[in-house]
């Protein structure tokens, strides 16, 4: 039995509080090419950036593609070749990048990355870690229960009763004779002139390669 190989897709998606600009910029650098041919991956749909490749190497461009903010997805490769009718894939969107290669691991490819500067802490030598279960809320504000009356008189209602009281009337809809209509064969295109696709170009990026 073969060794499954996957696919390396990008839906145009970046990862939770990242700046789109930034992380253009920083797949940009990745690929070692201008932002401007990287920004067709960002126009949404799905783009296969490496595809029939080992488990090993597939989390390898994960790791290192959502470091740089994209949100990555791991596919099946024979996922793609045995149901093609419910992941299409169009040149418009699915630009293979198989020419390109990862930059090595641990190397720095964020451009400009925000300094933090670390918070000094003092001698906490005397502190101490309280029991489990311990109170360790000092003087906590006492919340008072509230008072419920006599209740014993109340009882609980019958399975499937109805316990709205004064339910307002829905009136249905009035529908007109429809015994002219007939139902469309199934597979049938029941959109008249429907609206065409606008493609997304796919950048050339034969050149591209990872040093």
């Amino acid at each position: 039995m073969s060794e499954p190989l996957f696919n390396i897709v990008f839906y145009g998606i970046i990862q939770p509080g990242k700046d789109k600009e930034v992380v253009k910029q920083n797949m940009a650098k990745l690929f070692k090419t201008e932002p401007a041919k990287i920004a067709p991956f960002f126009a949404g749909g799905r783009k296969v950036i490496k595809s029939n490749v080992d488990e090993l190497i597939a989390e390898k461009y994960r790791v290192t593609l959502e470091n740089v903010g994209l949100v990555i997805k791991v596919e099946p490769a024979a996922e793609q070749t045995a149901a093609p009718a419910q992941q299409p894939a169009s040149p418009a969107s699915t630009p293979e990048t198989g020419g390109l290669t990862m930059a090595e691991v641990g190397a720095d490819v964020i451009e400009n990355p925000v300094e933090v500067t670390p918070q000094e802490i003092g001698d906490i030598s005397s502190i101490s870690m309280a029991e489990v279960g311990a109170d360790v809320i000092e003087n906590p504000v006492p919340v008072k229960p509230q008072e419920i009356g006599d209740i014993s008189c109340i009882s609980m209602a019958e399975v499937g009763a109805d316990v709205i009281e004064n339910p307002v009337p829905v009136k249905p809809r009035e529908i007109g004779d429809i015994s002219h209509l007939s139902m469309a064969e199934v597979g049938a295109d029941v959109i008249e002139n429907p609206r065409e696709k606008e493609k997304t170009p796919i950048p050339d990026i034969s050149e591209l390669s990872l040093e």
